[in-house]
């Protein structure tokens, strides 16, 4: 088998209006070929075992109770060939079950990034940070677990089939009183499984708000020791947790009846039909091997019957876990249709909700009267969203979702630093030099941050020593202060170099001095490029080509021209 390498999902939206059959379906349609290789390679395990008691059942006849030595040897040499193909095969089924758990996980955890990184701001009135880890963690493991026992569960299924054909040889009693008890069996246990998928669900929400308080409370550990709110953030994670225990202990209580069951029915099953072809036996209906057989059925049969359990158990969990995981799924970026529409080059970018527009080649200003509503703007600009902006007369959602990211970039205030070296936070995609990220890291006037003298920072000149990229961001970025954090995130959008670049507020957490420097040198470096910047500050409007002002409709003019007005000049006091 070749060597396990990460998956490329097909994309596209999950379409089927039942949660379960998209998300399942999806998986499955991209896994396919492992799924049928897995089942096959599993049938020959289950099937030879099937074959084992049919094997020692004419060994039995032909050559104990026949006399037949040639015939022992025979059927003992066909015994020693069954058990082997098992071993080998019940090896092979055990590495692809490895195989399509890990597979399957990759692809929904990539899938999931892929779709953050399609929903972008918007993300957070779908799900919080608690929602995103637990559908991260415990859903992509149920539905892995799904594909694990995809194989086992459908070679389950031929091996009783195989089972009832090989018993019909024998007797019509058997295989009816097998081939009845055993669904039978699976009608008594429906009522469990509902039972667990309704428990599974109440668990899986509660585990998301348990986990969604925690991360709450971890980020804003410190503030809420500085206002006296740590012991009630305690306590609702105490009830969250207790809850999601009770919930758990429900749930378990369910899979322990299951697993009662699982060894409870067959046992009795067992008893029964083993009571009757005793009786049979000595009524001279089957013969000896054919009773030895039978025997060895029934008790082969155990496995496939706890396999076809456990792969209902994973059906029922890996329902639950695909409403959850659906949801985050609308915007998920499908492939590039074939008939791509071509970007239109030094179009302007307009916001028809807004009334903004944006000039090619210029760097604007745009400034909302109240603070307020400037998201919104920020969205559409660039991209996220149902409704989005036009480049030209195109709105960008009718582009590949690739084409939009690599043409527009979107700085948000909110955006975070990951942890890693700087070097590798700053040039995402290893394309750049030291030199083209230290010229980014001073237009954003953070050159101090990687080791160069702070009396160099109000020098023009890119400093071309005495620095160090390899210092490491902790978790966010934490061991930064906040307008460090945020100088090094405007650094890295720089080095994007994107063709339109869009900057929320990128200088907020910076003094005046700071600011007033990002300002100049942020005009000089995206000079000729298409720049907006969302701000209220008069330090940066002072330096765009034009600015957008939203008050009462949109108003366009320089910012020295628009201080005449007094609306606009009440917005950038504030």
């Amino acid at each position: 088998m070749a060597r396990f390498a990460p998956p490329r999902d097909p994309g596209g939206p999950l379409a089927h209006p039942n949660d379960a059959a998209a998300v399942i379906g999806w998986l499955f349609r991209s896994q396919w070929r492992m799924l049928l290789a897995s089942t096959l390679v599993s049938f020959a395990f289950l099937g030879c075992q099937q074959f084992v008691p049919y094997v020692v059942g004419r060994a039995v006849d032909e050559g104990l109770v026949g006399g037949d030595r040639a015939a022992l040897y025979r059927w003992s040499a066909a015994l020693l060939v069954c058990i082997g193909i098992a071993t080998v095969t019940g090896v092979a089924s055990f590495v692809y079950m490895m195989y399509n758990q890990m597979d399957s996980d990759f692809r929904v955890q990539r899938r999931l990034v892929d779709t953050v990184v399609a929903v972008g701001s918007r993300l957070r009135t779908r799900a919080d940070a608690g929602e995103l880890v637990a559908i991260s963690a415990a859903d992509s493991h149920a539905l892995a677990s799904l594909s694990m026992m995809f194989g086992r569960l459908a070679s389950a299924l031929l091996a009783f089939a195989l089972a009832l054909t090989i018993l019909a040889g024998m007797s019509w009693w058997f295989v009816l009183a097998v081939g009845v008890g055993v669904p039978a069996m699976f009608a008594t246990l429906r009522p469990l499984f509902f039972r667990l998928e309704a428990r599974g669900r109440d668990l899986r929400g509660r585990i998301g708000e348990q986990t969604g308080i925690g991360t709450d409370a971890v980020a804003g550990l410190r503030v809420l020791r500085g206002i006296g709110g740590e012991a009630h953030f305690n306590g609702r994670y105490r009830t969250a947790s207790q809850a999601s225990m009770e919930a758990g202990v429900r749930v378990r209580r369910t899979v322990a009846l299951l697993e009662l069951a699982r060894l409870a029915l067959p046992g009795t099953l067992l008893v029964a039909v083993l009571w009757t072809g005793a009786v049979m036996t000595l009524d001279g209906t089957v013969t000896a091997g054919e009773f030895v057989a039978l025997f060895g059925y029934l008790i082969a049969l155990t496995r496939p019957l706890g396999y076809t359990i456990q792969g209902v158990d994973a059906f029922t969990r890996a329902v639950v876990a695909s409403s959850r995981f659906r949801r985050l799924q609308d915007e998920h970026p499908g492939p590039a249709p074939a008939n791509a529409i071509p970007w239109p080059a030094g179009e302007a970018l307009h916001d028809p909700v807004s009334g903004v527009r944006i000039e090619p080649g210029l760097t604007t200003g745009v400034v909302t009267a109240d603070g307020l509503g400037a998201t919104g703007v920020l969205d559409r600009l660039g991209g996220y969203g149902d409704e989005t902006a036009h480049i030209g007369a195109v709105p960008l959602a009718a582009f590949d979702t690739a084409e939009v990211r690599s043409r527009v970039h979107l700085m948000e205030a909110r955006a975070q630093l990951f942890s890693g070296p700087l070097r590798d936070q700053l040039d995402v995609d290893g394309r750049r030099t030291d030199a083209d990220i230290m010229r980014a890291l001073h237009t954003a006037s953070a050159v101090d941050i990687v080791g160069v003298d702070r009396s160099l920072l109000e020098s023009d000149e890119v400093p071309s020593d005495g620095y160090d990229l390899g210092a490491v961001a902790g978790e966010r970025g934490r061991n930064f202060s906040g307008g460090e954090r945020q100088r090094l995130i405007l650094a890295r959008a720089l080095l994007a170099d994107p063709e339109i670049l869009i900057l929320d507020d990128p200088a907020s957490a910076c003094d005046a001095q700071t600011e007033a420097r990002i300002a100049e040198r942020l005009a000089r470096h995206r000079k000729g490029r298409t720049t907006v910047i969302v701000t209220n500050a008069p330090q940066l409007l002072a330096v765009c080509d034009r600015v957008e002002f939203l008050g009462d409709g949109v108003v366009s003019g320089t910012h020295a021209e628009l201080l005449a007005r007094d609306a606009y000049r009440e917005a950038v006091a504030r």
